[in-house]
């Protein structure tokens, strides 16, 4: 007999004789619920009515063993009321606070429940649970562990990312045939008892996170087999407040380096021939993605933590294959290949150089990273905007990118077959890191070919250069912006004097003479693929046609259309005040501006001669896809692309240039929304140096010359006056919002409920009932309450006392900021306009604000307009001495406001519109050049066949409807 067989029998053969002590061998209750309680007085109620609540009869089957781990709340108290109810089934632990291992250990110890659970007692089980595992169990009593779903309530309403691996009603699972089922949450598993009689299966006191994934990983390599239940939940609280122990560990450093340790032990403890089995490196590999996949982490790492945790990264690594860490659903592609060349090489990739060994060939270069290999040949691009600029009269193709080649030998350029064009290197700091070090960075090129050098020109093709290596680069098209698409593929460019369509074939941009009979044959090979498409009606296939005609009509006309926008619903911003300085001025312009009709702005707009469009009308559509400008304070696709649908067959025939005006000044790192090949901004509007700096140096790949210091044209409303003194003063509190707060789903009342318990609400609540701000609307100043808009819908969750005036969302933004004379904001951007005043500012920051907020160049400390107060005292504190000054703003806070702004003048629409006028000139001077040889009457007849086409088509549907 083989002798490792013989080992495994014998093995088996004691395990099978074990005589379990007298304890484990009597059950007085089918379950043994363990909850491990550390104050969680408000949820305990939900959690005991979910297990009095079961289909199971509770009284007969059910144990609950409280473990009190010195709550300091009244959470004894609740527990003792149930025990009250259910003595005969609810038993309490007391003990001195030792951690959550300690508390599950004294409660296995106390259980009499021929299976037991670990249920947080704040979560929740389905009414099914304990009677569906009791068909199991019955069903097969060989096997002792079970696992359930599990699915998240409260702050977040989603299934747990590990849901996907139930996939049968049940299914007992074998680790060595299932790699790739794991789980890791004690919580939403059962097991029976008596493998607790092994006393070194118990939770590592002393750990303070990730003591149930050793647990669990101990107790599955012990017995090599469990089961997954479906269609039952552990329903698991993601608490609104964001202060359970699994939201602590994100911040906590002490889940990363003696995590690491834990790992290391369990693969000591289960390694045989110097490897683990596959099912354990899954586990392994699922929880360190999660940590290792941070851009940044959340805490000041302490001395020599990257040293000392990458070592132990590398030690874990050694014993995880390749196809492991390929495996993982929660690491970018370009971070597992990280891994693994850090596995191999035991330093991490740099941004410069190759993740790999580059190997030359004779006509490619071969990367060699672990068991892959990767080509230079297969490097795919993604173009996100392939466009014509008028006012340089070039090509402007702006792509991206995704390799493991480096940047250090690596460039992009095309060719015609006669000349080279290089492209530009566009500022794209390292997005994929590991923990904060950075380890790739997206290669972004753009290209700006001169429409005039290619007069000779068939084609443009892109190429991928690395060590003198050059091949074709592989293109596809992406983003909502870009020209072309990789479905309609007859999308083509009108170029000035040339026409470009890109070939899917060849894969490159062919060039033709923009004459009439290349522009008919491009416009028919589009509206023929239009004709022939199904589910589009006749009617909206007679619309883009029409649309498709005023869009050519207007790239040879010399008219300017621009469209102003602030808000679909709401105007008085940038675009409102520039919209009146631009149609004064320009009078041989044409110049909209597009609302809503049922805004509370629209009749004001009218009485002033505002040329108004409908937002969504059939006009906004024909105007919008003529316009020169869209000169917008948003860049959200609801200004942009505000008609989705069928936008494949239109989205050549854009072609504004769209000025950003901001809605307010950009202090934090927006780079991800608004970098060029999201939006495609041809001028952005800045208030300061810092700030066009900002938005060239964090990644919005934007050049000098699209990012302008004019001054926002709203600050025309206003005028700086630092002497401004007032004995009694008018008061604006001002919060901006958070997200993540509500599901969109959730009602009205449900998302007041969840504000309400957010420290936001709270700390607001605490400011506005502050008995400093009663005493000084006592003695004569005014208080008012601005919510942002996107508090709109809850505004009434919050409690304003009746001293407090509640600024309404109607209320004209202008008019409440010239009237304020001290604003107290966490965040909100219109402390700028409030500084542009002269006017000082409070600063209310109890948190690091919304979540997604990246830190940008703008630091509130050394550049805000006022004191930054983390708490209610030290709020009041400084009121106080801002009181005592008279509202007027203090020197330190004064330089800042010139070294900061620009200008603080009334002449920033003045400025903006010289940059306007200035690329309206060039356009206009490139087009005469061009000396396009046909008429707008060419482009009308280019067009008359499709009427009738559409007609007749139509008119044979009519008749066989008849005949039929």
């Amino acid at each position: 007999m083989n002798k490792d067989i013989s080992l495994l029998s014998e093995k088996q053969e004691l395990k099978d004789n074990l005589v379990l002590p007298d304890k484990y061998l009597k059950n007085e209750f089918l379950y043994s619920i363990i909850m491990a309680t550390y104050n969680v007085a408000p949820y305990i109620d939900d959690s005991m009515e979910s297990l009095e609540n079961q289909l199971l009869d509770f009284e007969s089957n059910v144990q609950v063993i409280f473990v009190n781990d010195g709550s300091t709340d009244n959470s004894l108290e609740v527990v003792q009321r149930w025990q009250r109810k259910y003595p005969k089934n609810v038993f309490i632990i007391n003990q001195k606070n030792a951690g959550v291992s300690a508390a599950r250990n004294a409660g296995i110890e106390a259980a009499t429940g021929k299976y037991i659970n670990f249920l947080d007692p704040d979560d929740m089980l389905d009414s099914g649970v304990l009677l569906r595992l009791n068909f199991f169990f019955k069903k097969h009593p060989e096997v002792k562990i079970a696992h359930i779903p599990l699915y998240t309530f409260e702050a977040k309403n989603e299934p747990h990312n590990l849901n996907k691996l139930f996939t049968k009603d049940e299914e007992i699972v074998d680790i060595e045939e299932h790699s790739n089922k794991i789980f890791a949450h004690i919580s939403s598993s059962f097991f029976l008892r008596e493998l607790f009689s092994d006393e070194t299966l118990r939770f590592e006191v002393g750990r303070k996170y990730g003591e149930d994934l050793a647990l669990v990983a101990k107790l599955v390599e012990r017995e090599k087999k469990f089961a997954l239940i479906n269609n039952f939940f552990y329903r698991y609280r993601a608490r609104d407040a964001g202060d359970s122990a699994m939201d602590n560990s994100r911040s906590d450093s002490a889940t990363y380096i003696p995590n690491l340790k834990m790992m290391l032990e369990l693969i000591h403890e289960n390694k045989k021939d110097g490897k683990i089995d596959k099912w354990l490196q899954t586990v392994i590999m699922y929880d360190l993605a999660w940590k290792i996949r941070r851009d940044e982490l959340p805490f000041e790492k302490p001395e020599n933590f990257d040293q000392n945790y990458w070592s132990l990264v590398h030690k874990v690594l050694q014993y995880i294959d390749e196809e492991k860490i390929r495996s993982v659903g929660h690491l970018k592609w370009v971070q597992k290949e990280a891994l693994i060349y850090f596995m191999y090489s035991g330093k991490l990739p740099s941004v410069e150089g190759s993740i790999g060994i580059p190997v030359p060939l004779i006509n490619d270069v071969k990367l060699i990273n672990g068991e892959k290999e990767y080509y230079l040949s297969n490097v795919n691009s993604n173009v996100y905007i392939f466009k014509y600029r008028p006012d340089t009269d070039s090509i402007n193709i702006v792509g991206t990118i995704d390799h493991l080649f480096g940047k250090k030998s690596l460039t992009i350029t095309a060719t015609d077959g006669y000349q080279t064009f290089t492209s530009e290197l566009l500022n794209e700091p390292s997005r994929i890191k590991l923990i904060g070090n950075s380890i790739h960075s997206i290669y972004t090129y753009s290209f700006d070919i001169p429409v005039k050098l290619l007069r000779n020109s068939e084609y443009i093709k892109i190429e991928v250069n690395f060590n003198n290596v050059c091949r074709p680069l592989k293109i596809k098209f992406a983003g909502m912006l870009v020209s072309v698409g990789n479905n309609i593929k007859s999308n083509y460019v009108f170029a000035g004097a040339k026409l470009l369509r890109f070939n899917f074939e060849k894969l490159y941009f062919e060039v033709k003479e923009n004459n009439l009979k290349n522009l008919t044959r491009f416009e028919n090979d589009l509206i023929a693929k239009l004709e022939s498409k199904k589910g589009i009606s006749l009617e909206r296939k007679a619309r883009l046609i029409y649309l498709r005609k005023l869009a050519l009509q207007s790239k040879i006309s010399s008219k300017v259309i621009n469209i102003f926008e602030d808000r679909p619903n709401k105007a008085d911003d940038n675009a409102e005040v520039f919209y009146k300085y631009v149609d004064d001025k320009h009078p041989e312009w044409d110049n909209y501006f597009i609302l809503q009709r049922d805004s509370v702005d629209w009749e004001r707009l009218e009485k002033q001669g505002y040329t108004l469009v409908e937002y969504g009308s059939k006009k906004h559509e024909e105007l919008l896809i003529q316009a020169q400008n869209l000169i917008s304070s948003q860049a959200s696709l609801t200004e942009m692309r505000p008609w989705p649908k069928n936008f494949g067959y239109l989205r050549d025939a854009y072609h504004y240039n769209f000025v950003f005006l901001q809605h307010g000044v950009t202090k934090h790192d927006l780079s991800l929304w608004l970098r060029k090949i999201e939006k495609d901004i041809r001028l952005l509007v800045t208030v300061s140096e810092q700030e066009k700096q900002g938005f060239l140096d964090y990644g919005y790949e934007y050049t000098p010359q699209e990012v302008k210091v004019t001054g926002f044209p709203r600050f025309d409303r206003f005028s700086v006056d630092f002497s401004n003194s007032k004995e009694n003063g008018k008061i604006l509190i001002a919060p901006t919002w958070r997200n993540g707060i509500w599901q969109e789903s959730d009602t009205t009342e449900v998302k007041i409920e969840k504000l309400k318990e957010t420290e936001f609400y709270q700390n607001w609540q605490k400011l506005l009932f502050s008995g400093y701000i009663k005493s000084l609307v006592d003695q004569g100043n005014n208080v008012s309450l601005m919510l942002h808009p996107l508090l709109r819908e809850v505004e009434d969750g919050f409690e304003v006392p009746s001293y407090i005036n509640n600024i309404s969302f109607e209320t004209r933004y202008v008019d409440v900021l010239k009237a304020t004379d001290l604003l107290i904001t966490d965040f909100s951007s219109i402390y700028f306009d409030i500084a542009y005043q002269g006017k000082p500012t409070l600063y209310y920051q109890f948190d690091n604000g919304n979540d997604n907020n990246k830190k940008g160049y703008f630091d509130f400390d050394t550049m805000g307009f006022g004191p930054v107060c983390s708490d209610i005292e030290g709020l009041n504190n400084e009121l106080k001495k801002i009181v005592r000054n008279k509202y007027r703003m203090t020197d330190i806070y004064q330089q800042r406001v010139h070294s900061f702004f620009k200008y603080t003048d009334s002449e920033n629409s003045k400025r903006l519109d010289g940059e306007i006028s200035d690329l309206m000139y060039r356009t206009q001077n490139n087009k005469e050049k061009n000396s396009i040889s046909y008429s707008l009457k060419d482009i009308e007849s280019l067009y008359n066949g499709y009427k009738q086409k559409v007609f007749t088509f139509k008119t044979k549907i009519k008749k066989y409807v008849k005949k039929d």
